[in-house]
């Protein structure tokens, strides 16, 4: 799982490179001044959020690959998963308008890597020592991946999901992020119908498989399985970025040990060392000891504060943190809601249209440099948007709460048209949302045309 999560790392880092200046500096979508009155006085810690500039970004990036190239390869896991997780939390207060659910999945999976001994194997410093006794460590990674799947069950209170079974079929009608093999499920109403209540009971039941004590490795096995099953389904029909993969990879550390031996006996052909501790000496020995009832406390208050922040978003339970307890898990970036299409499936989908206004008096499209503006259907919705970050930012950006925002982007879009277009400078830019409602029977509402933002030069 630890190289796994440090592959995950690299990969994230190289999608959030691809448009560092937009994202991260003061030039591009969200300048730090907007994002300040976003964050307003609330606590919240961002190195990259230290300076607009360029070279900053680039120098933290830097220095970030190289701590996540020392985690992959288990050197001081312990102090490199830490720096690694403040780096992760860094990156993402940086610019949360680009930010789903896998974000939230792979920061607190570092969180507990923290706590787990996922440098004993496959590391520089590999110790290969094993211990099978009970740890709350170890039980706090354990609910992580089994909530997201079982809350977000849970809060799908929708009759979409509990009677019509209409869930899947308005999930597959945002043509956003509807993949090729989603757009052949489409057609079949009775196959989204059935699959919509597997959905449900998979998310319900398979972590329920995992986290019940006293199940045997093979029901605990199955109940992986399925989750797995279900976040491949995930990725091959809907275009949710790295969620799935991030939901895959928590759950490697969650198979029997009895698997990983098979495997390294069926691939590595290594044989498992299980070493005898040294007797430590009195002292170092308390220490330990008092280290460890700390730990244990902080472990434990931090599994009943997610365990309680969980059960808070269920619209039943009457309950929540008070508002500083709830604060502070912010600032460590412990907060976490898994309302994946909960309780009901978004109905609006739609696209852009950027209409740049020439100095000849003529309207072009900038995103796709064309000669003239229109405002027809792209024929595949999810190449319009160069990776899943900016789709989530796009999708933020048509949120009236974000008002504030709509400026910084358009600004971008039509600076860097004129930089990258000397011959064909705009003096006005104008960004259309053309708003698409779904309803049954594979109908729409007529078409909506907003006008999300005007700026000029």
């Amino acid at each position: 799982m630890r190289i796994g999560v440090s592959i995950l790392l690299l990969v994230d880092l190289c999608i959030r490179a691809m448009s560092i200046k937009a994202f991260f500096t003061d030039d591009g979508v969200l300048p730090i001044n907007a994002l300040q009155q976003f964050f307003g006085n609330t606590n919240y810690i961002s190195l990259h959020a230290l300076s607009g500039s360029l070279w900053w970004q680039i120098i933290l990036f830097g220095i970030n690959a190289f701590c996540v190239v020392a985690l992959l390869v288990g050197y001081r896991t312990r102090v490199f998963t830490f720096i690694c997780w403040i780096f992760l939390i860094s990156i993402q207060n940086r610019n949360p308008f680009i930010l789903q659910g896998g974000d939230d999945l792979l920061r607190l999976l570092l969180f507990w890597g923290l706590f787990l001994p996922w440098g004993n194997y496959y590391s520089i410093h590999s110790s290969r020592s094993r211990t099978h006794e009970f740890s709350l460590s170890g039980f706090g990674y354990l609910l992580l991946p089994c909530s997201v799947l079982f809350f977000s069950a849970l809060l799908k209170t929708s009759s979409e999901w509990r009677t019509e079974g209409s869930a899947l079929y308005y999930a597959l009608s945002l043509d956003q992020i509807r993949l090729p093999l989603g757009t052949f499920i489409y057609q079949f109403p009775a196959l989204m119908y059935v699959l919509t209540f597997l959905v449900f009971y998979i998310e319900l039941i398979a972590p329920l498989m995992i986290i019940i004590p006293f199940t045997s490795s093979k029901v605990r096995s199955v109940g992986i399985c399925l989750m797995i099953g279900f976040y491949v389904s995930i990725g091959l029909t809907l275009y949710v970025g790295l969620f799935y993969i991030i939901g895959i990879v928590s759950l490697f550390g969650l198979f029997p040990s009895s698997v990983m031996d098979w495997l390294e006996l069926k691939f590595a052909r290594s044989k498992v060392v299980i070493k005898t501790p040294s007797i430590p000496v009195k002292g170092f020995k308390l220490r330990k000891k008092i280290f460890g009832y700390f730990k244990n406390s902080v472990i434990a208050i931090t599994i009943i504060f997610c365990l309680f922040l969980n059960i808070s978003n269920l619209p039943a339970f009457p309950y929540e943190l008070d508002t500083q307890l709830f604060q502070c898990m912010k600032f460590l970036k412990l907060d976490q809601n898994w309302g994946m299409f909960s309780p009901y499936i978004l109905k609006e989908d739609g696209w852009f249209v950027y209409s740049g206004f020439c100095s000849n008096g003529r309207h072009i499209d900038i995103r796709h440099n064309l000669d003239s503006v229109a405002f027809t259907k792209p024929q595949y919705l999810v190449a319009e948007h160069e990776s899943d970050r900016w789709r989530k930012f796009e999708e933020n950006y048509t949120s009236i709460n974000n008002n504030f925002m709509r400026p910084h982007y358009c600004k971008y879009l039509l600076n860097k048209w004129n930089h990258e277009h000397p011959e064909k400078q705009i003096t006005d830019l104008t960004i259309y949302f053309m708003q698409e409602t779904s309803l049954p029977d594979y109908q729409t509402k007529p078409l909506k045309k907003i006008v999300a933002c005007d700026c000029h030069q």
